[in-house]
Order: C-alpha cells, then structure tokens, then sequence
C-alpha cells in the first residue's frame, strides 16, 4: 500500500508541474507557442522514457516555443532525429534526441546520474553539457524564458540585444535566473551565470554558483574549468587574499582535465593548470598539452595576433599566459608580449 501511495504522489507532482506549464501556456501571447495534441501513454511507456518525458508527451506532444527559439519534437520524431544524430557521429551510446534550441539538440542520455541531468544538450561538434535537471522542468523553465524575452504582443522586448545582435549581460542574466526560478539544479544555465559573474568581477558570486553547478553535476568539466578561473583570478587579487586559497585554481583545472573527453579540450584545461602551478610543475604539464595537441602553441601565436589586429587586450593577455605557459622561451610569443606592451 506504501509503495501505491508513493507512485499517486509522484503522479500528482508531475501532473501539478504540467500544470503549471499549461497555466503559463495559456497566459503567453496568442500563437507565440506551437503545441502538438497528444500521445498515447502505451507508447510512451513501452519506449522506455522517463516518467516526467511521459507526462509531458502525454499532454502535448511536441512544442514549438516562442520565435522557434527551442522545440521539443513530437513522439514521432524522435526516432529519426536520433538516427540523424547518431549517423553525423555526435551522440553517446543511449542517447535520446527529444529537442532542438539553436544549433544544439536537447538529449536524454542513458544516464542521467553520470551526466548530471536528464536533459543533456549536445553541440554541433558533440561536445555535451547538462541542460536541464528533468524534462518537464525544462518545458516549465523554457516557457518562462519566453515571457523574459517577448512582450504581450509577442514582439521581443526592448533592450535585450546589443549592436552586435547578442543578448546584453544584464538581460542574459535574467533570463538565466529566471530559468533557475524553475528548475535550480539545471547546470548549465547555473554555469552561464557563473561564468557571467565572473566576467563582471563578482568572483565570490561566481564561486558560490559554480559550487552548485558542481554538487549536480561533478562531472561537468566546463565548470570545474570556469571555477578554475574564479580561483586563480581570486589568488591573483591582491585585495581579495581572504578569499583566495593557494592551489585550489591549478586542483580545479587538473579535474577538469580528467573530466574532458576531448583531446584538444583536455589540453586547453592543462595550459590552465601549468599557468596556475608552481614552476617545477610546469614543464611535465607543457609536455602533456602539446602531446594532446601539437598545434597548442602556434594556435595561441595566432589567437594573440587575432586580438591585438581587434584591439581585444584582455583576450591577448590571457592567450599569450597560457602560451607562455606551455612554452616560456618561444620567441613568437616573446614578440608579441612586446607588441601587446606597445599597444597598452
């Protein structure tokens, strides 16, 4: 009896968050959401879907969310787009394409412990980071985006892009929070706003959200990267020396090394941590990176070179540190280190 009540209780929670989903539907704009009518449970169920994807399917099957910003594809479709996936060679083994949102594609993988989420997005590249903590709070968390960004008139709202057709800081930030309204243990919207944070100079901030992203997803590599950087910036602030923890920078960049699947990526994270180390660990580090990736060094020179021609400094400093990290007697790095003092 224990066990029967305890499944209508979870059924109540998925059906009142599907609620919820449909009170926000119904308040948006007329014709800003594009929803599908509904599928059979059977099916649902004998595809092996987890119980929230069930519940959402159940209801609406498919979803068309604002200016095509995302969708979730019909039942239907899921068959096919995982077969397209899996034939362009981006997916993990288990995999489920459910979605699109920009050029990524929304995924259940076939562990959502390991990944940290049961809503994965997958880049183009393959390259995967933990979207969502289930599918119905992404449906919930995606539809409250909308309202972030369009207006009662289903016209985007004023002020959220820039020149350069970007969302503005101050706008993403919003509209990440208020993702995290609906869903707190989504780790990657959690690591943008670190990583936002960090950008404008609130480190402990940062800090604090990073962790989170972590306690979801220890895994996710991206974060312990981005933490890594919160730390070194810290050790490297003169003023903020209370809050700065020798070796926790070069501690987190090595995690995230081991966490990177990408031979390229894991090489990028251990320029890091050479940066970040003390120098009688540096060389076995460089010999790592460009082991990895032969190309390191001649990829900052140019990296460098591209900033400076755009004016971007701060991208040129930091290009030419893990350069010289890696190899702190090449001469074209060594140039340019002149050339970016010329240019200060």
């Amino acid at each position: 009896m224990a066990k029967r009540d305890s499944g209508r209780q979870r059924q109540r929670r998925l059906e009142a968050l599907s609620d919820r989903i449909e009170d926000r539907l119904v308040d948006a704009p007329i014709g800003l959401h594009q929803l599908g009518g509904a599928s059979e449970r059977e099916a649902l169920e004998a595809a092996g879907l987890p119980e929230e994807a069930v519940e959402l399917w159940r209801r609406w099957d498919g979803m068309v969310l604002g200016n095509e910003d995302a969708r979730l594809l019909a039942f239907a479709e899921h068959e096919r787009a995982t077969a397209d996936a899996n034939e362009a060679g981006i997916l993990a083994a288990g995999d489920r394409v459910i979605g699109e949102i920009g050029r990524g594609l929304l995924v259940l993988p076939a562990d959502p412990w390991e990944e940290g989420g049961e809503v994965v997005l997958v880049e183009d590249d393959g390259e995967r980071a933990p979207y969502a903590s289930s599918v119905l709070r992404l449906a919930l968390g995606l539809v409250a985006e909308m309202a972030v960004l369009y207006d009662d008139d289903g016209e985007y709202r004023e002020g959220l892009f820039g020149e350069d057709g970007e969302l503005e800081p101050k706008a993403e930030r919003r509209l990440l929070r208020r993702r995290l309204d609906f869903d707190e243990d989504a780790a990657l919207p959690r690591f943008r706003l670190g990583q936002l944070l960090r950008r404008g100079g609130e480190l402990r901030a940062a800090r604090a959200e990073l962790r989170l992203v972590l306690r979801c997803a220890p895994q996710f590599a991206w974060a312990h990267w981005e933490l890594g950087r919160v730390e070194l910036e810290l050790e490297l602030d003169a003023g903020a020396s209370e809050d700065a923890r020798p070796g926790e920078a070069a501690r987190r960049f090595a995690e995230a090394a081991a966490s990177a699947r990408d031979p390229h990526v894991r090489a990028l994270f251990l320029a890091w941590q050479a940066r970040a180390c003390a120098d009688d660990q540096r060389e076995a580090l460089a010999g790592e990176v460009l082991t990895l990736d032969p190309g390191f060094v001649s990829a900052r020179v140019a990296g460098v070179r591209e900033a400076l021609t755009d004016q971007d400094l701060d991208r040129a400093r930091e290009l030419l540190a893990l350069g010289l990290a890696v190899s702190p007697r090449d001469l074209a790095l060594l140039d340019l280190r002149s050339a970016i003092d010329d240019q200060a």
